[in-house]
């Protein structure tokens, strides 16, 4: 939760915009992006753009309900979290519609994925690594000037098959990828011992240059 509080910090919510977790699980990320914004409303208005500004997706059974019983007990009367998968959408078809603000993301990666999935990208980013796909997903869905705060492992950045060279290709010549933050191995344990970085970036050109920040852990 530290971490996903602190991203939700730094990416710093506006009220009006929207936000978007595209493998959301229980909703730590959309309930970090709710405390954040939750500072900022006044009017009724206010409170009205708060209730819509998250977007969730989420295609196991059991976490999408606990996602769904975590923003109720938050207060989102109708929570716009649907139980579907992601990566069996063509990302060529996303339109302008389909694209949101801000994307706060922690995509499942280790996983595998089949032809069938893969046939929904690009041949040149058809990478079979779960999380790499839903990089392209984030890249295919985020607004004009929108940003992007995404937990990635090491895989991600230091893979050289050719959909990973591709995929980051994309990120740094379309995308200004700002800021690296490398956690510590025992982030996540005893979930995983990979470790991982934060990438943030946004959609406003090409990466100039970016600043990177080894996070060690703290003396005992």
């Amino acid at each position: 939760r530290a971490v996903t509080d602190f991203m939700a910090m730094a990416i710093g919510p506006k009220i009006g915009e929207t936000m978007a977790d595209f493998a959301c699980g229980t909703g730590g990320f959309l309930t970090s992006w709710l405390k954040e914004l939750r500072k900022q409303v006044q009017t009724t208005a206010d409170e009205e753009a708060y209730a819509n500004s998250i977007y969730g997706i989420e295609k196991k059974q059991f976490p999408y309900m606990l996602c769904i019983t975590n923003l109720l007990l938050h207060d989102m009367d109708v929570p716009k979290v649907y139980h579907a998968n992601t990566l069996l959408h063509d990302v060529l078809d996303y339109t302008e519609d389909d694209k949101v603000d801000v994307i706060l993301m922690n995509p499942p990666y280790g996983g595998s994925e089949k032809a069938d999935v893969k046939n929904h990208f690009p041949d040149d980013l058809a990478s079979s690594e779960t999380a790499d796909l839903f990089m392209s997903v984030i890249m295919y869905r985020l607004k004009k000037n929108g940003r992007a705060a995404v937990i990635l492992p090491d895989g991600f950045l230091f893979g050289t098959d050719n959909a990973k060279i591709n995929i980051k290709k994309k990120l740094l010549n379309e995308f200004n990828l700002h800021t690296i933050i490398r956690m510590p191995g025992s982030v996540f344990a005893p979930y995983t011992s990979i470790t991982t970085n934060i990438l943030f970036f946004d959609n406003t050109g090409k990466t100039e240059e970016t600043w990177f920040y080894r996070l060690d852990m703290p003396k005992g």
